[in-house]
């Protein structure tokens, strides 16, 4: 049927069933925003687009890496155009009829070169980013500036544009802030467009785990986030089991105390429990009488000093006293008591006096190098500084809070322990696990942050995984990612099976809606302090000789 046909039919007024073949009349498809790179199109691909998924047809100049976000544009729809979906990059596929395995063969059998166009001229080869829908935008018209952000709502259609997403998306999407002196600088988006990341500082007082295979820059990135802490003035412990972060503390100013080292750094008894001194005492049994003396006068001590120093002197003479008191002067329980405490004299961890709080007020940065001491002299001190942070932290949270000290009001500080799967392993009879985890839970209401650092978090304590809001997750297998489901749940399951495969220094990034909007991979930024611990190359200047 022509036009003029046509034409004659509606003066008639005849009601004629029509075929339109092309709707001429569809206006010009939208310009894209300014500054936007477009990057392919959303193509109709394995059920989707739909409202959990989208496929998107690449352009044949443009590539994306795995987690990198993209754009989607409504810009077809009049009623959508304001509307952006932000998709994330699961997975990327090439297809290419000329390359399935049969016409491969055949061709190298009959001695045939691959003379076929490529991609970008050819009609059969291209390639699909397999993506996942993160959220819906509402836009101001003509600008980037979000109105209003929201799970996805609108589907998309196959053929809306896709674009690079611009860095002023960045910070509504992922939830960083916009520049990076305003927040903890740990690098830039790992994706063909990248973008600076600045983390809200809060991720220290909500507590962050960092964790990955060795080699992958773990210790690498932990280093950056020491120079973030020190930065924000914030005071930190750290207890380095490796010397991973002598020589930056060093450049930092900090203090680095090589342990042991009793001129410098002890424990007094009353930073010690009553079971953690009958473990460290030389040639106690539990069950004995003395070991029960020395336990009740330690407890005694403690109730009676307070926060006091208690000195071995102290210690001894409250033995005496109780056994008396107790009617053990006809046995040797007394002088036993006394005997085994007086050996413990000679650990170099014992007795001298260290002031966690004064010293870490003085110098903002303590290293405590831990890599001549036993597991269990590590978990000492680990315990013992984080009972004194957490006091501390606790009184000045009550100052802030019912006298309106206004200093009390600005003090945080931060313990970050190495190898933390040695110092709070997953066994409740570990006194450090348990201090640990109550400060895990409790550190954010009492000014007391806490990293653990990791290359096996299946090893640590759940509870007190858990309760860290951040993850900052390097190349892991799939065994030990099993133990962060927090990670998986921010992830797509495609993203985590590239894990292993990631680049050096590059990870993948979640945490709570308030510290982390959604999880994406990390390309970690250049550190200004020197790395140490590195693997000593054993095999250079080494050749390998002929057996005769």
């Amino acid at each position: 049927m022509n036009d003029q046909t046509s034409k004659e039919n509606s003066r008639r007024g005849d009601d004629v069933p029509m075929l339109v073949t092309h709707d001429f009349e569809q206006p010009e498809e939208q310009p894209l925003p300014q500054g936007a790179i477009r990057i392919g199109e959303i193509a109709c691909y394995q059920n989707s687009p739909n409202f959990i998924a989208a496929t998107v047809l690449l352009e044949p100049n443009q590539s994306v890496l795995p987690g990198q976000f993209l754009c989607a544009l409504h810009a077809r729809r009049q009623a959508s155009r304001n509307i952006v979906t932000i998709i994330q990059v699961a997975d990327c596929v090439e297809i290419n009829p000329n390359e399935v395995p049969e016409l491969s063969t055949a061709r190298s059998r009959l001695g045939l070169g691959k003379n076929y166009a490529g991609e970008g001229l050819s009609t059969r080869i291209y390639r699909l980013a397999i993506s996942q829908t993160v959220e819906e935008l509402e836009l101001k018209p003509d600008s980037w500036k979000v109105l209003e952000t929201r799970a996805p709502q609108n589907l998309l259609r196959a053929g809306d544009p896709v674009v690079l997403m611009p860095p002023e998306l960045v910070e509504s999407t992922l939830g960083t802030l916009s520049s990076p002196e305003d927040g903890v600088h740990v690098g830039q988006t790992f994706g063909a467009s990248s973008a600076e990341i600045a983390l809200k500082p809060q991720i220290f007082q909500m507590g962050a785990l960092v964790c990955g295979n060795p080699g992958k820059g773990k210790s690498y990135f932990s280093g950056v986030l020491l120079e973030e802490a020190c930065a924000w003035k914030i005071p930190t412990i750290v207890l380095d089991v490796n010397g991973e972060v002598v020589e930056a503390a060093k450049q930092l100013g900090g203090l680095v105390i090589q342990l042991p080292n009793p001129a410098q750094f002890g424990l007094t008894l009353n930073l010690l429990t009553s079971p953690e001194l009958l473990s460290i005492t030389p040639g106690v049994d539990p069950s004995t009488n003395y070991a029960q003396l020395i336990e009740l006068a330690h407890e005694r001590l403690k109730n009676t000093n307070k926060n006091s120093p208690i000195s071995f002197d102290e210690l001894t003479k409250k033995i005496q006293e109780l056994g008396e008191e107790l009617d053990m002067k006809r046995g040797p329980t007394i002088s036993i008591a006394v005997s085994r405490v007086r050996k413990l004299q000679n650990d170099p961890l014992i007795g001298q006096g260290f002031d966690f709080i004064e010293s870490v007020k003085k110098h903002q940065l303590i290293v405590l190098d831990c890599r001549y001491l036993s597991v269990r002299q590590t978990q000492l001190i680990a315990a013992a500084a984080a009972r004194v942070l957490q006091g501390y932290g606790r009184e000045m949270t009550r100052k802030a809070n019912e006298e309106g000290d206004k200093l009390a009001a600005q003090w945080f500080a931060l313990l970050f322990v190495d190898e933390a799967h040695m110092v709070v392993p997953n066994d409740e009879s570990v006194v450090s696990t348990q201090v640990l985890y109550e400060l895990a839970r409790m550190g954010r209401h009492v000014r007391t942050g806490l990293i653990l650092s990791s290359q096996s978090p299946a090893d640590l304590d759940p509870s007190v995984l858990k309760r860290l809001q951040s993850r900052f997750v390097f190349a892991l297998e799939k065994d030990q990612l099993k133990a962060i489901p927090g990670v998986n749940a921010d992830l797509h399951e495609r993203i985590l099976e590239q894990l292993p495969k990631l680049p050096r220094g590059v990870c993948a990034v979640s945490g709570s809606s308030e510290l982390v909007n959604h999880g994406f991979l990390l390309k970690v930024r250049e550190r200004k302090t020197p790395v140490g611990g590195k693997t000593p190359p054993v095999f250079s200047g080494r050749t390998k000789q002929a057996i005769k």
